[in-house]
C-alpha cells in the first residue's frame, strides 16, 4: 500500500488499518489501570516489590525497543519489514499476556521474579508488534492532515479499546467476587483477543517489495541519525511527559475513588468517564490539529489539562458528582497525548528521509514505543516507592478495604493534580522547540519528490 499526498484514504482502509491498535491499546489499558493495583491489592505483593517488579521490565527495554527499531529495517522478506513481525509476533503477544495475571504460590521474592520475568516476555512481544504495525502508518499517507486525520481514526480504536477491557472488568465483577479469578478470566479473554487485529492488518496492507529498497544504514550511523534529529527528540520528550502523565491518572484513579473518595463500587466507572469522553474530544482534537497546527494543539490541550487535574486533586472528598464532571473533562487531555505525538512521527520519519535517503521507521516507532512504556513504568514504579514510603496498607483480597494512612491518601492526591502538572508545563516547552510546521512539511515532500524524479 503506498502513500498517497494527493487523495484521502478510503473509510474502509482507515477502519481496517485502525483495528491494529486494538492489539497494543487493550492490554496496555490493562497494565495501565490495573497493573499495580493487581500486584499490590491482589497478588498480594508489597508496593515497593511490584514497584521493583515493574522497573525491572522497563531495563530490559533499554535494549529491547532500540533493537527491534533498527533490526525491523533491515528485514527483508517475502512478508515485507514490518507486516512479518505483525505475522509472527501475534501468538506470543497473547499468550504472555495471560501469564501476566496468574498468581501462582510462591513467595514474596518469588512473585517479584515470576512477574518481572512474564513481563519481560510479553514486553518483547508488544515491541514486535507495536513497531510492525505503527511503522506501517507513514506508508499509509503522506499528507500532512490526513495523517492526523487517520491518527484519530486510530484513536478512537484505541481508546475503544482500552474502554471496552475496563467494560469487560466491570461486568464480570459483578458476577465474579474472587479477584484473582476475575483477574485470570480477564487476562485469558483479552489474551485471545490481542491475537486477532494485527492479523487483521498483515492481511490488508501491502509493503513495497524488498528488492526495490535502498540497502540499510550501519547500525551506529542508524542510531546516531535516529537520536540526532533534533523534530524527533522534540517530539519524544512531549510524548513521555505527557503519556506519563496518561499513565499516572489511569493508575491513580483506582486508588482516589477507592481510598479518597471512598467509592470503591465506582471506581471503574471514574475511570470510564475519563476514557470515555476522550473518544468524544478526538474528532475536536483532530479539528485543532488542522486549524492551529500539531504544536500549537497539543500546548493548548496541556494547559486546559493542566487545569482539569489541579481541580481534581483539590476537591473536597464528599465532591463525588463533580469529580465525575472533572474526570470527563480530563479526556481532552487524554485525547491530546493520544492524537498529536503520533501524527508528528510520519512527519519527522520524511524530514529524515531527507537527510539520510532511507525511510527508516522501524527505528523512530522503536523508539516511540520505548518512551511510551517507559513512561508507564516510570509511573507506577515512582507511585509503587511513594506508596511504600507513606505506609500504604496492601489490603487482604477477601476482606474490606483498609483505612490509609493520611500521608498515603496525600501522595494519591499529590499524583492526581500538583505532580502531572509539572510533567505536562514540561512537554509545552518540547512542544514550544518542535520545528515541523505544515509550510516546512510540504517543502519535505516538495525535496523528496524532485529527488525521486
Amino acid at each position: 500500500m503506498k502513500a498517497s499526498a494527493n487523495s484521502q484514504l478510503p473509510l474502509r482502509t482507515k477502519l481496517l488499518f485502525s483495528t491494529g491498535d486494538l492489539s497494543t491499546s487493550v492490554p496496555l489499558a490493562v497494565l495501565m489501570f490495573y497493573q499495580l493495583y493487581f500486584l499490590t491489592d491482589v497478588a498480594g505483593l508489597r508496593p515497593d516489590y511490584a514497584g521493583w517488579a515493574i522497573g525491572a521490565s522497563r531495563l530490559w527495554d533499554a535494549v529491547n525497543d532500540p533493537l527491534f527499531g533498527l533490526l525491523s529495517d533491515r528485514i527483508r522478506s517475502r512478508w515485507g519489514r514490518r507486516r512479518v513481525l505483525l505475522l509472527f509476533g501475534a501468538l506470543p503477544l497473547g499468550l504472555f499476556f495471560t501469564l501476566m495475571w496468574i498468581v501462582p504460590s510462591l513467595g514474596q521474592m518469588g512473585l517479584a521474579i515470576y512477574y518481572a520475568l512474564t513481563f519481560i516476555l510479553f514486553d518483547t512481544a508488544f515491541t514486535i508488534v507495536h513497531v510492525g504495525y505503527n511503522s506501517l502508518t507513514p506508508e499509509m499517507t503522506s499528507d500532512y492532515d490526513e495523517r492526523s486525520v487517520l491518527n484519530g481514526y486510530r484513536m478512537v480504536f484505541s481508546i475503544a479499546g482500552s474502554l471496552g477491557a475496563i467494560i469487560l472488568a466491570t461486568v464480570l465483577s459483578w458476577s465474579i467476587t474472587d479477584a484473582r479469578l476475575l483477574y485470570l478470566i480477564l487476562g485469558t479473554g483479552l489474551g485471545v483477543f490481542t491475537i486477532i487485529p494485527p492479523l487483521i492488518v498483515f492481511a490488508i496492507t501491502h509493503e513495497q517489495p524488498a528488492e526495490e529498497l535502498p540497502q540499510p544504514l550501519p547500525l551506529r550511523d542508524a542510531l546516531r541519525h535516529t537520536l540526532g534529529n533534533q523534530p524527533f527528540r522534540m517530539v519524544m520528550g512531549l510524548y513521555l511527559l505527557s503519556w506519563t502523565t496518561a499513565s499516572i491518572l489511569a493508575a491513580v484513579l483506582v486508588y482516589f475513588a477507592n481510598y479518597y473518595l471512598r467509592i470503591p463500587d465506582q471506581a471503574n466507572y471514574l475511570v470510564l468517564a475519563a476514557q470515555g469522553s476522550a473518544i468524544l474530544f478526538i474528532p475536536v482534537m483532530v479539528r485543532l490539529c488542522q486549524r492551529l497546527d500539531k504544536r500549537r494543539a497539543f500546548m493548548l490541550g496541556s494547559l486546559v489539562w493542566v487545569i482539569v487535574l489541579l481541580g481534581i486533586s483539590a476537591l473536597p472528598a464528599d465532591q463525588v458528582a463533580l469529580a465525575y464532571v472533572l474526570a470527563a473533562l480530563a479526556g481532552f487531555g487524554i485525547a491530546t497525548a493520544y492524537v498529536v505525538p503520533w501524527s508528528m512521527v510520519p512527519d519527522v520519519v520524511e524530514y529524515d528521509q531527507v537527510r539520510s535517503g532511507q525511510r527508516r521507521e522501524g527505528s523512530y516507532y522503536a523508539f516511540a514505543s520505548f518512551f511510551q512504556k517507559l513512561a508507564t513504568g516510570a509511573a507506577l514504579w515512582g507511585m509503587g516507592q511513594a506508596f511504600a514510603l507513606t505506609g500504604y496498607l496492601t489490603p487482604d483480597p477477601t476482606g474490606p478495604l483498609p483505612v490509609q494512612p493520611a500521608a498515603a491518601v496525600t501522595a494519591i492526591r499529590i499524583f492526581t493534580g500538583p505532580i502531572p502538572a509539572v510533567l505536562l508545563f514540561l512537554g509545552v516547552l518540547f512542544a514550544w522547540k518542535y520545528p515541523i510546521t505544515r509550510e516546512s512539511h510540504q517543502a519535505t515532500l516538495q525535496a523528496l519528490a524532485k529527488r525521486e524524479g
